[in-house]
């Protein structure tokens, strides 16, 4: 009989042996009363030796069927027709020797209870009972084999389900895994460009105590107390509506322009419809401070940085571009690339393939647009 491998009797196993033995229970009184049920609606005398023989022989049946049932778990691994050809053996075998047993058993409570009547011979007694109990058992290896087959199909029916569980939870573990780590890699990216702008800013605000503008370093640290409030406020899913990355922006250039003067103009645009539409935190402030060190910074005269948001089809376009000529970027020292790199790699972790940045001299300037999909 199968086992666990704890050595304790497999749960499965326990209810089909507990179906199979009601079943058999169940079976074997049918079959009594079957057998009774004539002489009770008749007149005959039923003698106590027919009696003892049909309570004796139910007595000895129901134990006896165990062996086609061992029968049938034992081989319920087998090919079909080994399965169904062993038991069916079995269950013949096992009829043929309560066929015996009946046959010698009835003769001798003949004997005992009824030696008036005429008795029998055993062997012709037993060659014709055998007609009837090779059907019982028959029917009996049949119902044990559906049962066991219907176990066998529940089983695997609870290791699908149970595998399938697993796959889910794997699933719904690497997912967790995977945004968390995204989640981090955006906070790394995000909190990177802080100290990137602060150490400018600071210098900035060194400088204009160095050279008596205290007004102006004290303007440039109340924006910068503001710009930092902001951005260290950010939802930690790292988005806000494009309306608050605008307003981040403009304290951002407030403190750049303190610092500039009438050397920054700057403009921005955007459709009233668009203001609510979620774009990763802190993305446009890299391309602006590109403008204005590579921009402003190369020439003299004002320079105007623009910022225009629209919807070109299903998907957001935001450029920010400066009109500081050409001319300018060649005598600068080149940049290290951090920002223009911290926008592609947000954008990658974010939308994946549906986002893009393209940047690229103009006739007259700079523009750095960015892509990516108006529902996220």
């Amino acid at each position: 009989m199968p086992r666990a491998k704890s050595g304790a009797m497999n749960p499965s196993n326990r209810t089909l042996i507990r179906q199979a033995a009601l079943l058999t229970v169940g079976l074997w009184v049918a079959t009594a009363g079957l057998f009774m049920l004539p002489a009770l609606l008749s007149d005959f005398q039923v003698p106590i030796s027919m009696t003892l023989g049909v309570v004796t022989t139910v007595l000895l049946g129901i134990p006896v069927s165990g062996f086609v049932l061992l029968s049938a778990m034992r081989f319920r691994d087998a090919p079909a027709w080994t399965r169904y050809g062993l038991t069916g053996a079995t269950a013949m075998i096992v009829a043929a020797a309560i066929t015996l047993i009946d046959a010698y058993k009835g003769a001798w409570l003949m004997r005992v209870f009824n030696p008036e009547m005429m008795p029998e011979r055993v062997m012709f007694r037993a060659v014709v009972n055998f007609a009837g109990w090779a059907p019982l058992f028959a029917l009996i290896a049949a119902l044990y084999l559906i049962l066991i087959h219907n176990a066998q199909m529940a089983a695997q029916a609870r290791e699908m389900a149970e595998t399938r569980e697993a796959a889910n939870r794997a699933a719904l573990a690497a997912a967790d895994a995977e945004r968390m780590a995204t989640s981090a890699r955006l906070e790394t990216l995000r909190y990177q460009l802080n100290p990137h702008f602060l150490f400018n800013t600071l210098n900035a605000i060194s400088s204009a105590v160095v050279t008596g503008r205290a007004d102006a370093a004290e303007a440039m640290l109340g924006k910068l107390c503001d710009f930092l409030r902001t951005t260290l406020t950010t939802p930690k899913s790292g988005m806000v509506a494009i309306e608050e990355e605008l307003q981040t922006l403009s304290d951002y250039l407030a403190i750049e322009a303190s610092r500039l003067g009438d050397r920054l103009r700057v403009e921005m645009h955007c459709p009233p419809d668009l203001r609510e539409v979620p774009v990763p935190a802190l993305l446009l402030q890299p391309l602006v401070e590109n403008s204005i060190k590579h921009g402003v910074g190369s020439t003299s005269r004002t320079v105007v940085v623009t910022v225009d948001v629209a919807q070109i089809g299903e998907q957001i376009r935001i450029c920010v571009s400066d009109d500081a000529g050409g001319g300018g970027l060649s005598l600068m020292p080149p940049g290290t690339g951090l920002g223009l790199a911290n926008v592609r790699e947000r954008l990658a972790a974010i939308y994946g393939d549906a986002a893009s940045l393209d940047a690229a001299p103009t006739g007259n300037g700079f523009r750095a647009c960015i892509t990516f999909p108006a529902e996220s």
